[in-house]
């Protein structure tokens, strides 16, 4: 594939904690050449991978809010979260 023909990025959905505490689902987008995750978000989106220079086309992206998906309990700060 040519670098200079836009391709639409690879959505992926992903747990992370938020505010150290919040378990929250989040929708990240990778580059479909290197697989970098992408800097973007519903008021920014590159034109260009900053890693490989792919061509990234973002047309057509429903962007999806933050869900929250519960609270980390007291004890379990220390030890790691399950789906």
């Amino acid at each position: 594939m040519l670098k200079n023909r836009a391709r639409k990025p690879i959505a992926k959905i992903d747990t992370y904690l938020k505010y150290g505490f919040v378990i929250t689902e989040h929708e990240y987008y990778h580059c479909p050449k290197c697989k970098h995750t992408l800097n973007a978000g519903p008021d920014y989106q590159p034109k260009y991978c900053d890693q490989c220079g792919q061509h990234i086309n973002f047309e057509g992206i429903l962007w999806k809010e933050e869900k929250t998906l519960g609270f980390l309990e007291r004890g379990d700060f220390f030890e790691s979260f399950k789906n």
